[in-house]
């Protein structure tokens, strides 16, 4: 294993991000400005509804990352080349029935007046369709990451994501010169940001590389279903990730009113950026695993486990601290004083403290593939979340505290049950490949 390599992406990685923070930091109060409060929580919804469909890829691309991972491992291009095509091929068929089936759908249930987000002067219906039409596209341009993550590159990903970060910022300041307050607007800067990003990153990582580049003439059905069948249980895990991570928004907004949304977003936001760097450092150990698993390093695997382990202690330390600093670095921030509550603080926290150790252990059972304990659990997890969430929320009327805690509890399930599916993968391939 290449351990210099890792710590150089990791490297970067970490750079980048801590760009992409700052810019982050910059980029939320210029679309809240924009916007204005009620504005933005929509659009926070939005986001969350349009992102679904990235986990609606049925498994493909995760999938695709390991197989092109143990193919580049192995030096076989025609494979890999293969697996390219036919994953674009099946990608781009999910797409284009995802748009036609989301705009059915949000058209029929009325989906704007359901979860309260209408707006005066606002069509809210437009700007959904305008991003989900966005969204399918990026879907299928965005495999570039797949590609660029089994072969161990992802600093690429991270350098190319801040540069359309500037252009973000750069576009809702000009925005800001001509008019205010359009969802409409921040959506289709947003999309087409993104579609320059991937493409940008699909030129980057296939330069030199024909056998990344993808051709109806290369697409093997017999791929397919291979892609498909390890795919399954990446996309059970997906889905109940979905339920997970993003319908909280979407049950405030039906709770208490799209308005609500907006102090929840915010404090969850700040938090989610330990998770995303915590994530982002260890972003390249998904495909290090597979590398090793093919390889069969067991000890390599044992020895960077609890290495990965040591180091998510320092940034639960940090949640920790975070829980003090949170308010006063908000208001200035933000430039305004909103009402969070200590309680909303104080259980976000343990939940982003609970999911970078759980994402530790994710990590190695998806890369190598050993995902059928986790997947049950998962989906354990999304059938308990949504009536948790409702009952703190609602019946125990936590409010928004109430839909986290609901999150949380789901969260540490996950955290008692995958440290020992890996225990038990480890102990089993350490008697199979010391032998």
């Amino acid at each position: 294993m290449n351990d210099k390599r890792i710590i150089k992406n990791i490297g970067v990685l970490t750079l980048m991000k801590g760009i992409g923070m700052l810019l982050g930091f910059v980029y939320t109060p210029l679309v809240l400005a924009f916007l204005g409060e009620a504005r933005y929580g929509v659009w926070a919804v939005i986001l969350n509804i349009v992102s679904w469909i990235n986990y609606f890829d049925v498994g493909i691309g995760s999938s695709l990352r390991n197989k092109l991972a143990e193919a580049y491992t192995l030096k076989d291009e025609n494979a890999a080349k293969a697996y390219v095509s036919t994953a674009y091929l099946g990608i781009t068929i999910v797409s284009a029935l995802f748009f036609v089936v989301v705009t059915l759908v949000w058209e029929c249930f009325g989906l704007t007046a359901f979860f309260k987000m209408n707006i005066e002067g606002e069509n809210v219906d437009v700007s959904v369709i305008c991003s989900v039409m966005f969204i399918c596209i990026n879907f299928v341009l965005s495999l570039s990451r797949n590609e660029a993550y089994a072969l161990q590159q992802p600093g690429i990903i991270s350098v190319v994501g801040v540069g359309a970060q500037l252009l973000q910022i750069t576009a809702v300041l000009v925005m800001s010169l001509f008019f205010r307050e359009s969802i409409l607007a921040v959506a289709v800067m947003y999309g087409i940001v993104s579609i320059f990003e991937n493409l940008l990153l699909q030129f980057v990582i296939t330069r030199g590389r024909d056998w990344l580049k993808p051709s109806l003439n290369a697409v093997d059905m017999r791929m397919m279903k291979s892609l498909l069948t390890l795919g399954l249980g990446f996309f059970i895990t997906q889905i109940s990730a979905l339920i997970v991570d993003t319908t909280d928004n979407l049950l405030i907004s039906n709770l208490f009113g799209s308005a609500a949304v907006t102090p929840y977003s915010i404090v969850y936001k700040c938090f989610h950026l330990i998770a995303e760097v915590h994530y982002v450092m260890f972003l390249p150990m998904w495909s290090a695993y597979t590398e090793a698993a093919v390889r069969k390093d067991i000890n390599w695997i044992k020895r960077t486990l609890k290495r990965v382990n040591l180091v998510t202690a320092l940034f639960a330390f940090g949640c920790a601290v975070g829980i003090f600093l949170f308010e006063p670095f908000a208001a200035l921030w933000l430039h305004k004083r909103l009402e969070y509550g200590m309680l909303l603080i104080v259980i976000t926290a343990l939940y982003t403290i609970s999911q970078i150790f759980a994402n530790n252990f994710s990590a190695l059972l998806l890369g190598v593939g050993a995902i059928k304990v986790s997947a049950t659990v998962c989906v354990i997890c999304a059938l308990i979340n949504i009536p948790l969430s409702v009952f703190f929320a609602g019946v125990c009327g936590m409010g928004n505290s109430g839909v986290i805690l609901g999150s949380l509890c789901v969260m540490l399930i996950n955290l008692a049950v995958l440290p020992v599916a890996v225990l038990v993968w480890i102990d089993k391939r350490t008697k199979e490949w010391e032998v």
